[in-house]
């Protein structure tokens, strides 16, 4: 009757029981084993000394069992055994072991309205976040489309700023880019649309002459040899000053596209443009990385700016110089200087005081672009007696 009632015990707790007597031997089973001698497990032995006690032995799965067994999954067994004590007398000891339930197990058996709820809050979260995330998305994106549309269409007046309430980091930096890419854009159009107007007006004073000249040559035939060939000298004079514009364009674009570059030796470099025009450097330059075609064509225009202005007796002085990060030479001569109010456009392209004897006006702008594209500056003060330029450019250290 015992064992019947362990047998009732376990369908109901899922736990196995085994009583057994003083001396170890089962005399009561929930699974059969009786007369099994358990003395010498551990924790019976220490239960038949009084002593309650529990140990957990490792087993193997059982694939037999069903998929939702408890048995099916579980990698050890907990066995507890506890003295039996009848009117203070230990009459046996009853043994009780279970398998502990798995994970998988666990959230099988929970309750089914629970993981529905669970699973329907997660689907309705993620539909959610996925359908803020594509509106953001979205956004901005057709934002930075359209902008783009504007600036292939040319219109490109208004700058191009982030689109509102995005918080995605590649959608800014992307943005970002197509603005600077358009204020690029903005910029070159801008120079280009100067730069056309500048050359324009250039070219239009020797094409007018041209055409003029040409014109009275052709209507007077009786024309005296002598006015015929002044007239000729003339035009000569304008195609030659047209020749000197190209030549200075294309310098002014070689040096603002830039070219290669390679580490220099400053000093030398002055020395050697020196040495042609009789000039002696005076100070210490340092290395540069630089084009060293393009840093000769500023000395050279530099020099030949002085004797332009100042007559063939001025007197040159080039003085270099050098500290930790920059290197570089002063142009100095003792000159008429210049005014006040032409200072300022000394750089500008177009812009002389000497066209009567061939001044182009690209001289000093192509010396500016050559020093901006190697990273450097070129700065000019000027008094009666007393003009200076200087360029000053990034040094190399040697290490």
């Amino acid at each position: 009757p015992l064992s019947k009632l362990l047998a009732f015990t376990k369908d109901e707790t899922l736990s196995g029981i085994q009583v057994t007597d003083m001396s170890g031997l089962v005399i009561a089973s929930s699974g059969g084993g009786q007369g099994e001698d358990l003395s010498q497990t551990d924790e019976v032995g220490t239960a038949l000394s009084g002593t309650t006690a529990h140990r957990t032995r490792a087993r193997a799965n059982s694939r037999s069992q069903p998929i939702m067994s408890p048995s099916r999954w579980a990698r050890v067994r907990v066995f507890v055994a506890r003295p039996i004590f009848v009117d203070n007398r230990q009459e046996g000891v009853v043994v009780v072991s279970r398998t502990p339930r798995e994970e998988i197990q666990t959230l099988a058996q929970m309750a089914p309205r629970q993981l529905l709820l669970g699973a329907t809050v997660a689907l309705f979260l993620t539909v959610f976040l996925a359908m803020m995330s594509s509106y953001i998305l979205g956004r901005s994106l057709k934002a930075l489309a359209a902008a783009a549309q504007k600036i292939a269409r040319g219109s490109m007046e208004e700058p191009l700023t982030r689109p509102r309430l995005s918080h995605v980091a590649e959608v800014n930096a992307l943005t970002d880019s197509v603005g600077m890419m358009a204020q690029q854009v903005r910029e070159r159009l801008a120079y280009i649309s100067e730069f056309a107007s500048n050359v324009s007006h250039e070219f239009k004073t020797p094409l007018s002459t041209l055409r003029g000249t040409m014109e009275l040559i052709g209507d007077d035939e009786d024309m005296p040899s002598e006015q015929r060939h002044k007239f000729l000298k003339n035009a000569i004079s304008e195609i030659d000053r047209m020749k000197d514009l190209v030549t200075g364009l294309l310098s002014l674009a070689r040096a603002e596209q830039g070219g290669g570059v390679e580490e220099l030796d400053l000093q030398h470099e002055l020395e050697l443009l020196c040495e042609r025009h009789l000039i002696d450097v005076e100070g210490q330059a340092g290395l540069v990385l630089g084009n060293g075609t393009q840093l000769s064509s500023i000395v050279e225009n530099l020099v030949e700016n002085a004797f332009r202005h100042g007559g063939p007796k001025v007197a040159l002085r080039i003085i270099a110089f050098a500290d930790e990060q920059q290197t570089g030479f002063t142009v100095q001569d003792n000159g008429p200087g210049i005014s006040a109010s032409n200072l300022p456009h000394v750089f500008d392209r177009f812009f002389t005081t000497d066209r009567a004897h061939g001044g182009t006006g690209l001289g000093l702008a192509l010396v500016r672009a050559i020093c901006r594209r190697h990273g450097g500056s070129i700065t000019v003060v000027s008094c009666p007696g007393d003009t200076r330029f200087r360029v000053e450019l990034p040094r190399i250290i040697r290490q």
